[in-house]
């Protein structure tokens, strides 16, 4: 009969991911996302980004987590943008730095990095997003195109529906909301929100 111990050594308990191994694999999705969609090979890509196929395997699996001018060269390979990739990178690297913003536009800044985060879940239907951020379509399509930045329980529940951590963009959003508080005074500035982002920003859980 096998005791406990023999079927741990057997059948070892799965360990959980940590915030690193969880971020990285977050950034793989999102190359794995773009090169899929590029129609690019990985024997092309490796071979354009000077990477070695091994190599490029893991970082599409999550397995090693690539230097940004690596990340860079992929994404644009791919035919992405690779500014929406560089929180995601920060993130997998252990360490998210909250820029300082230009006034004028700064909303595109967290569009960036939310359309990283877009990517990285694969691009789902935003009538599916919706019903998991408790946002309209429409709005999120706004959102992910940097015309306005939702208020921040809003953007969590974005995130959240997205697959990812809220504490890794809310430096980023408060980036902004200094931003646009240089530039539009201390009330609320228009640029954060829409209507149906203010409506529903309260309820956030």
């Amino acid at each position: 009969m096998w005791d406990t111990p023999a079927l741990r050594v057997l059948f070892p308990p799965r360990q959980p991911q940590t915030d690193r191994q969880a971020a990285a694999q977050r950034l793989a999705d999102a190359l794995a996302y773009l090169q899929c969609s590029s129609g690019v090979s990985v024997d092309q890509a490796a071979e354009q980004a000077g990477l070695e196929v091994p190599y490029l395997l893991q970082v599409l699996d999550g397995g090693s987590v690539p230097a940004w001018p690596e990340v860079y060269t992929l994404v644009t390979v791919f035919g992405g943008a690779a500014e929406e990739l560089r929180v995601l990178w920060e993130s997998a690297r252990g360490a998210v730095h909250p820029p300082v913003l230009p006034p004028q536009g700064a909303a595109g800044y967290l569009a960036a990095a939310l359309r990283g985060q877009y990517l990285a879940a694969g691009s789902p239907a935003l009538s599916q997003l919706s019903g998991r951020a408790l946002l309209p379509s429409a709005c999120i399509g706004q959102v992910l195109a940097g015309h306005h930045a939702p208020p921040w329980p809003a953007t969590a529940r974005l995130v959240r529906a997205l697959g990812g951590r809220s504490e890794d963009i809310e430096p980023l959003w408060q980036a902004v909301l200094q931003a646009a508080t240089a530039l539009d005074g201390p009330q609320l500035p228009q640029q954060l929100g829409c209507a149906d982002c203010r409506i529903t920003a309260p309820h956030a859980p």
